[in-house]
C-alpha cells in the first residue's frame, strides 16, 4: 500500500527486541558459562588434589627413609653386654607383623630435638597399632621409669617386621634371644609397611620399605 505520509513518517519503526538479547538466549548463555566453569574448575580441584597427594606421600616417605637411617645408625653402634643383651621378639597384631627389638648402644643417639653423646643407653623399637614407638632408657642399670623416653617414630604403620642373620649357621630368623647367642646378628633387616596417605583404599596406598643394617660389635 503506498504511503502518502512524508519519507521519513513512512520507514518501518525498528524495534528495540530486534537488535537485542532474548531471555532465552540469556538463559542459554548463562548455563553455558556454567557448565565450562564447572568443568574447568573440576579440573583445577582434582589436580591440586592431586599434587597436594603426591606432596604428602612424598613428605611422608623422606620422613620414613629419615627414621630408617637414624634406626641403622643406632643398630650399628650396638653393644654386646651380659646387661641387657639384645632381644628380637617375633609378634603380629591384627595379622600384621609387629615385632620387638631391644638392645644397647654406645655414642650419638636422638633424644627429643636433640642428638647428644651419652654413655651406653637401652634403645626399643616396638609397633603399637599403627605407631612405631622407640623407648630410650638412659641408665640401663636403673629400676624406675625416670630415665625412660618415649618417641613415635611414624605413624600409619601397617607392619614392623626384622630379621636377624645368624652368620655362624648362615641362616636368617625371625627371632633373637641374645642370652643364648655367643655373638649378635651380622646383619639385620627392617622391614616396615606404610600408608603413606589416608586414602579410602589403604591398600593401594601401602608401601615396604626395607633397610640393610651390618652390625658392628664391640665387646
Amino acid at each position: 500500500m503506498k504511503c502518502w505520509r512524508p519519507a521519513h513518517m513512512c520507514l518501518r519503526p525498528r524495534l528495540d527486541s530486534e537488535d537485542a538479547f532474548t531471555l532465552v538466549e540469556v538463559l542459554l548463555a548463562t548455563a553455558l558459562v556454567a557448565v565450562i566453569a564447572a568443568m574447568v574448575f573440576g579440573s583445577l580441584h582434582l589436580s591440586t588434589a592431586a599434587i597436594d597427594g603426591a606432596r604428602r606421600s612424598a613428605a611422608r616417605e623422606q620422613l620414613l627413609r629419615s627414621t630408617l637411617r637414624i634406626m641403622s645408625e643406632e643398630l650399628s653402634t650396638a653393644v654386646t653386654t651380659s646387661i641387657g643383651p639384645m632381644m628380637g621378639v617375633n609378634a603380629t597384631q591384627n595379622g600384621q607383623p609387629a615385632d620387638t627389638l631391644a638392645f644397647n648402644t654406645l655414642g650419638q643417639f636422638r633424644g627429643g630435638e636433640s642428638v647428644q653423646e651419652s654413655e651406653m643407653v637401652r634403645i626399643v623399637y616396638t609397633r603399637e597399632n599403627d605407631r612405631l614407638l622407640r623407648f630410650i632408657r638412659r641408665n640401663i642399670y636403673g629400676v624406675t621409669d625416670e630415665s625412660l623416653d618415649q618417641f613415635e617414630l611414624a605413624n600409619l604403620v601397617q607392619g614392623f617386621n626384622i630379621r636377624y642373620f645368624d652368620s655362624r649357621a648362615n641362616v636368617w630368623l625371625d627371632e633373637w634371644d641374645g642370652r643364648t647367642k655367643t655373638s649378635p646378628p651380622s646383619a639385620i633387616l627392617i622391614e616396615l609397611v606404610l600408608t603413606l596417605d589416608h586414602a579410602q583404599d589403604p591398600v593401594e596406598e601401602m608401601r615396604t620399605f626395607r633397610q640393610w643394617v651390618a652390625i658392628g660389635v664391640k665387646s
